[in-house]
């Protein structure tokens, strides 16, 4: 039997934490030949420069692209985008893989799924169906979806809406998401040698926060998280842990605002990446995550943590139990703190099902590629309705 040769794209240390156990997956198949591309954020030392994560865990990697101009200008994403349009097509022209996958939303899909289609070369896409309307977000996500042969969406709602766009029902397989695959297995460290790890006391309660810019509407500024980060100091008893945020324009303002507010402030710790293991010991071992992640609508509620989603960013995206939607309001989000830190809101979403999947998305992605028709995979056609 000739193994189909499959290439796993990664470009952020977000998207490669929730890919990490499809990776295995697919590696753990005989009909797979898998590799990684790795490029773009896993390069940048402002987001923890997790290229160092992927050589470590050891999986096979078929090409590495730097390609990221550091994000201080809108037409930096542009630029650096343009330059792995480039380098990804060279790659593909040398290595001919059968399928590429790719997870999610970020900009530097579109080059690597436009190269794709130009070199009849399939993709399937997780993620997607999904709505995000304050970012942009949004429309990388739809136009990935209409350049990609197979679709692994989170959950119906999201199939639905790709069949709204045109999408063949055959293309598309309800997984859940596998970022959901092994977080309640995974070996982590204990709270304490988790707290001590980052000089955290033991004393206060955990918050875990991390803030992406809105790349429409742009209300997440460094002057809004200083008067927010002060307010939570002021009026609550919270430690608070920060993760960076992506490489969206402006999230570099984000970062030194954070940087400078955690040098300062010695309730506030900032850490461009965890990892995604110790990512996980922080949501287990917090009491509350805060910010506009998309982690703290899919992830948090598997460990029973509340999310406080602030502003626009993930408008629309469907919503677990746990999480309490607030404007960019100062007040409001100090008062959703405290709903969020109630016996009567923590006990109302203990043990309820996470609605992004039951852990079993990794194996149905694979079963589904192993059987798939590749004889028609390129041909798509319209069903409109």
């Amino acid at each position: 039997m000739t193994k189909k040769k499959l290439i796993v794209f990664t470009g952020a240390r977000s998207e490669y934490g929730l890919l990490k156990p499809l990776i295995r997956e697919l590696l753990n198949r005989k009909e797979f030949q898998t590799e990684l591309v790795v490029a773009g954020g896993h390069f940048s030392t402002s987001q923890g420069y997790t290229i160092k994560e992927i050589d470590n865990d050891g999986f096979p990697v078929a090409a590495k692209i730097n390609h990221l101009v550091e994000t201080k200008k809108a037409h930096d994403v542009s630029i650096s985008n343009g330059r792995l349009q480039i380098e990804f097509a060279q790659f593909l022209s040398e290595y001919g893989p059968d399928l590429v996958i790719v997870l999610g939303d970020r900009s530097e899909l579109i080059p690597v799924v436009s190269s794709c289609l130009f070199q009849s070369i399939p993709v399937a896409h997780i993620s997607g169906g999904e709505i995000t309307e304050g970012a942009t977000d949004n429309q990388v996500r739809h136009a990935v979806s209409k350049m990609s042969h197979i679709h692994f969406p989170a959950a119906e709602s999201y199939r639905n809406n790709l069949m709204k766009m045109g999408e063949e029902g055959w293309r598309i397989h309800v997984s859940g998401e596998p970022g959901l695959d092994d977080i309640l297995t995974q070996n982590l460290p204990t709270k304490s040698e988790f707290f001590a790890a980052y000089g955290l006391p033991l004393t206060r309660p955990l918050v875990i926060g991390t803030f992406h810019s809105e790349t429409i509407g742009n209300s997440i500024t460094a002057s809004f998280l200083e008067e927010l980060i002060s307010a939570l100091i002021e009026k609550t008893d919270a430690q608070f842990l920060f993760t960076a945020a992506n490489t969206d324009a402006g999230g570099s303002d984000i970062n030194m605002a954070l940087q400078k507010i955690s040098a300062q402030v010695e309730r506030v710790t900032f850490i461009p990446s965890l990892g995604r293991q110790n990512y996980s010991a922080a949501q287990r071992y917090g009491e509350v995550m805060i910010g506009n992640s998309s982690s703290g609508l899919v992830e948090a509620q598997s460990f029973g943590i509340p999310a406080i989603n602030i502003g626009t960013r993930q408008d629309g995206r469907l919503r677990n139990v746990n999480v309490i939607d607030v404007s960019t309001n100062t007040n409001d989000i100090v008062n959703a703190y405290f709903k969020a830190m109630s016996p009567d809101f923590r006990n109302s979403i203990k043990g309820l099902p996470n609605v992004y999947g039951n852990g079993n998305a990794s194996k149905e992605i694979a079963n589904f590629i192993a059987k798939i028709n590749w004889d028609n995979l390129l041909l798509k056609r319209s069903t409109f309705k």
